[in-house]
């Protein structure tokens, strides 16, 4: 668990000093850092599952697993509605202008098409897509990993 809470702290810590060098995060361009956190922290908690309880199954590799993935999912939860409520506020307000100013060109009520990106564009919404989207990523290292560990690196855990 201390493993998880070093990884989002470094991933949250990375994400802060790329905003203040003046090269914020993007979209899913930061997804690949979340990707290894993730796989870091669910492999190592399974092979400590291993050295500690040899006999533990799938089951118990996935579970434990798992339940790292979604605390690091959590963690990344809080922090970036935190992160986009406090540190980027204006972030959305660009984004939803500059869609309001799209779609005005084309010829669409600018009222309407404010209303409707204003309710999507916020910082709940965008950190509330990211945790789901951990979640499942997630989820499929965490099997991919349990199998891992459960047909082939089962036979190197030293007892």
């Amino acid at each position: 668990m201390i493993l998880t809470f070093v990884a989002a702290l470094s991933v949250m810590a990375l994400r802060l000093v790329l905003f203040s060098m003046g090269r914020p995060a993007e979209g899913t361009d930061f997804m690949l850092v979340h990707f290894l956190a993730i796989v870091t922290v669910v492999y190592v908690a399974d092979a400590r599952l291993l050295r500690a309880e040899p006999r533990s199954g799938f089951p118990d590799l996935m579970r434990q697993g798992f339940r790292q993935a979604a605390l690091y999912a959590v963690l990344m939860l809080g922090f970036l509605w935190l992160h986009y409520t406090l540190v980027e506020s204006s972030l959305f307000q660009e984004r939803i202008n500059e869609r309001v100013a799209m779609a005005v060109a084309e010829g669409q009520p600018e009222a309407l098409v404010r209303e409707r990106m204003e309710r999507f564009f916020t910082p709940f919404n965008y950190a509330t897509i990211t945790f789901f989207a951990l979640l499942a990523v997630g989820a499929a290292q965490t099997f991919i990993i349990g199998l891992l560990h459960h047909k082939v690196m089962r036979r190197h855990v030293r007892h």
